[in-house]
């Protein structure tokens, strides 16, 4: 029996096949082997950098940037932010070079040229920085933990030979200035609602308030992961359960939460992650004191989930990567459970800290009353 394929099939087939030998030579033709950096594969806002001290550590890219494996850093792009990681692939970031997006019905004819673009970064007198040109505007940039900007090849090629490994914050709270920024190093962007606001260096949070951090939507949050903050709760709010950080989205929890119960007076733990088909969850529950700041941490390595309050700890077996939602993070507000009081310090790593009770080793004082003076939040 002879099978019949329409002729506009076949046409589509050569023009698929086309696109893919054409992109296949790009590849090959466009391999940077002096870079230090590689793609996370599915995730074009993420990189890993190949040192012995890294461990394969993953990288974000700063706001509105993508990784670009042929100029070997994070190059800026249209709004990438509320695109998936596959539509983001689809624009054509893959290893090798990032390709601009191929229109389906268009032929490819010929190789397209792989001539190296002109520079638009400059150095900084300290290397661990650079600067890219992005709308007549010079804007500061970080090289990844490790390495330092090379004017000459145009991007963070050289290891930095004094270079110790940290697990340090990828994203870092502290509500110390007069806006409410990340102060990690990466310029992440951090949204507010308008409805917090910085009280003696401390976030104050009405119920109402939301801070949105959109770096992280839809993003993999991986198998390495720990969360730190201080928090001081009012009485109030429309919600018995207030969240203090999570990235769920419509009726969903979220994978990764942190929330309080405010009848039980117990501090709520969520991570959910997808080892197979289908995702499973973890749900950890600690008691908290009254009237006093309170010491969080949650870390996730791939196996355990592992929850602290203060000096109680909590830990339960997990496996898989962290279920992806579609909301960057939130914080103080998901899914109307609103919090009402203070939050500080609020750290995200991707790694893992070692001894996990001394994460932050502020204590959490009773202190005085924020609720009767308003202001005075007696932090240690």
């Amino acid at each position: 029996m002879i099978s019949y394929i329409p002729f506009k099939l076949t046409l589509n087939m050569l023009r698929i096949l086309s696109i893919i030998s054409c992109v296949t030579y790009i590849a090959a033709q466009q391999g940077n082997p002096g870079c230090l950096l590689t793609a996370v594969e599915g995730n074009p806002r993420m990189f890993q950098v190949r040192a012995p001290f890294q461990s394969n550590r993953q990288f974000p890219c700063p706001e509105n940037t993508l990784f670009d494996a042929n100029q070997c850093g994070c190059g800026w792009v249209e709004n990438p932010v509320n695109r998936s990681p596959g539509e983001l692939q689809n624009m054509g970031t893959i290893e090798g070079g990032r390709f601009g997006p191929i229109e389906p019905n268009t032929f490819v004819t010929e190789p397209v040229s792989t001539t190296r673009p002109p520079c638009t970064l400059r150095a900084r007198p300290d290397r661990h920085l650079y600067e890219e040109f992005i709308h007549d505007v010079w804007i500061s940039r970080r090289c990844p933990m490790g390495t330092l900007f090379n004017q000459a090849s145009c991007a963070c090629h050289d290891l930095d030979p004094n270079q110790v490994y940290t697990c340090q914050p990828e994203l870092w709270i502290n509500f110390n200035g007069r806006e409410i920024e990340d102060s990690a190093g990466y310029r992440i962007s951090v949204g507010n609602n308008g409805n917090v606001v910085n009280v003696s260096n401390a976030g104050r949070f009405d119920g109402t308030g939301t801070l949105t951090v959109w770096q992280y939507a839809n993003q993999d949050l991986g198998t390495q992961l720990t969360v730190n903050l201080r928090f001081y709760e009012f009485p109030g709010g429309v919600s018995d359960e207030q969240v203090l950080i999570s990235n769920c989205y419509g009726r969903q929890l979220g994978s990764l939460e942190i929330a309080l119960n405010q009848q039980t007076k117990e501090v709520i733990f969520r991570i959910e992650a997808r080892l197979g088909k289908f995702p499973e969850g973890v749900e950890l529950r600690i008691p908290y004191q009254e009237k006093a700041w309170k010491n969080v941490t949650m870390s996730y390595d791939g196996n355990m989930v592992t929850a602290q309050v203060d000096g109680e700890m909590a830990n339960a077996p997990l496996k898989g990567h962290i279920t992806t939602r579609y909301n960057g993070l939130l914080i103080g507000s998901c899914n109307g459970r609103g919090y009402v009081g203070y939050i500080d310090d609020l750290r995200l790593f991707r790694c893992i800290i070692e001894g996990i009770g001394v994460v932050n080793t502020l204590p959490a004082n009773a202190g005085v009353d924020p609720m009767a003076t308003g202001i005075n939040l007696n932090r240690p």
